[in-house]
């Protein structure tokens, strides 16, 4: 036993650091500065929306950011390739400071790795997109977007979809599932944690045009300290949030205490619910490959409180459209990909809550809102899921009781990139939305919102992988301050 032992690290030990000189560990720097400016004060929406928690909402701003990673070993030959290890690891730093209203020094990444044949194991934060949906040009999974800090974990999970070998390859699946933990620094709870999973599955063999894809995506808030007076015990027992072993199996499960009601072990709230907050989205969708283009399409349903299960709110969820073209030729001016969305929250399976005598009728799911966590479905005061569900303070004052007091929305989205030479590429985001505040809490009249993005980036050849960026974004309607703005940065890759 001991001899078998002293063999496996020897070979950990080798994988971890046999290099031959075709088999490359890179590892990566970059260094950027910038600036932001606007004619109000604030920053424009899509300037700011899904980029993980870094930029402020107050401008102007000056950013520093810089990052040092090493991703997995790469074969440069073909050949080459049947000479990397199957265990191999790699990590990640991403810091930025910015100095303006308020002066921060964030860390959105930092984080270590490992992989072990398809399988993937990490800790620490990192970037990261959940939920099936073009994950570089949407306006936003809808459950975890990349608009907020990305959350300290733990996770296991599969990067990519593994063919289940008995199928030939028809049938492969993706998945993850991770522990995390939340911040301190909130009003409602400390010490609580996440859980997380999701499995997908894709049908269709890897070189076929055509494949279908099906999966869901499970969040759960749970456990915890209370830090808001709860003298009934509706929300914990003695302030505390059910954080035993039983509790976390009851989470995984997504197991009903309906039945059992009992009070005694459990808050109010969740002895007649379940333990935590759990959300998540139901997706399904297609693609199509040829030769000059590819097209993918995808629908993301919305589950938080049961009405899915009834279809009460199967009118609510992200539709999108994502058409790639796959020419090349960048020295021309090129329309390289096109994203279309339509995202509606305004069901919500109706006004109604749970305390509905029909159960089918049970609606006001109050998207990202939780009776225990009341600062709800956010990380650092920020929307984890799709940013245009948020917790403005603008026009909306009479939601004392609500972190998330706009999220029944409707939204239109476009999302354009394209080459202009072979030094210049651009993109254009723009949005149309109609917010209507919350079921508890209406807004007297619906709100419409323009928003809009345009940058340009530019990698001057007398720069060496060095890239120029200019933005320029804009807020018009009834729902945030009219704003323009301009952002200008210089970032440059080792």
């Amino acid at each position: 036993m001991k001899a078998v032992f002293t063999i496996f690290l020897s070979s950990i030990f080798f994988n971890l650091f046999a290099q031959s000189e075709e088999v490359k560990r890179e590892i990566k720097y970059t260094a950027e500065i910038g600036t932001i400016l606007s004619t109000n004060g604030e920053t424009p929406f899509w300037l700011r929306a899904n980029q993980y928690g870094i930029v402020p909402s107050q401008s102007p701003i000056l950013t520093l950011r810089g990052t040092i990673s090493s991703d997995y070993k790469k074969a440069i030959t073909k050949e080459d390739h049947y000479k990397l290890s199957k265990f191999d690891w790699g990590y990640g730093l991403n810091v930025v400071g910015n100095i303006g209203n308020e002066n921060q020094v964030l860390i959105p990444e930092a984080y270590v790795k490992a992989k072990y044949g398809a399988f993937e194991i990490y800790a620490g934060r990192r970037k990261e997109i959940f939920g099936l949906v073009d994950t570089t040009l949407s306006s936003g999974s809808y459950i975890w977007s990349g608009n907020a800090m990305p959350i300290p974990k733990i996770q296991i999970s599969t990067p990519n979809f593994v063919p289940l070998g008995f199928t030939k390859s028809f049938l492969s699946f993706k998945g993850n599932y991770a522990h995390g933990w939340f911040e301190n620094n909130r009003t409602d709870v400390k010490n609580f944690y996440l859980h997380q999973k999701s499995l997908y599955f894709r049908l269709g063999k890897p070189d076929w045009k055509f494949h279908f894809y099906g999966g869901f995506n499970h969040q759960v808030q749970w456990g915890g300290e209370l830090l808001y007076p709860d003298p009934k015990n509706q929300s914990g027992i003695g302030g505390k949030v059910g954080s035993s072993f039983n509790d976390y199996t009851n989470v995984i499960l997504g197991r009903s205490l309906g039945a059992e009601g009992d009070t005694s072990k459990v808050g109010g709230y969740e002895a007649t619910n379940r333990s935590g907050n759990h959300l998540g989205t139901l997706d399904f969708g297609f693609d199509v490959s040829m030769k000059s283009f590819s097209i993918l399409i995808y629908r993301q349903s919305i589950f938080e409180d049961g009405s899915l299960a009834y279809l009460s709110n199967i009118t609510d969820g992200l539709n999108g459209v994502s058409i790639t073209n796959k020419k090349k030729n960048d020295s021309k001016l090129r329309l390289q990909k096109v994203v279309f969305e339509y995202l509606n929250t305004l069901s919500q399976g109706g006004a109604i809550g749970s305390y509905n005598t029909n159960s089918r009728l049970r609606g006001g799911d109050n998207y990202f809102n939780n009776g225990v966590y009341r600062d709800g479905w956010s990380y650092n005061q920020t929307s984890i899921g799709t940013a245009f569900i948020n917790n403005t303070s603008i026009i909306i004052t009479n939601a004392p009781n609500l972190f998330f007091n706009n999220n029944r929305v409707e939204a239109f989205y476009l999302g354009i990139f394209g080459t202009i030479n072979s030094s210049i590429n651009s993109e254009i985001r723009i949005s149309n939305s109609r917010n209507a505040g919350t079921y508890p809490y209406p807004l007297v009249k619906v709100k419409n919102q323009f928003s809009g993005l345009m940058s340009l980036n530019y990698s001057p050849s007398f720069l060496e992988n060095s890239m120029v960026k200019l933005s320029v974004s804009m807020d018009n309607g009834e729902f945030y301050n009219d704003n323009y703005c301009f952002h200008l940065g210089l970032k440059k890759n080792w």
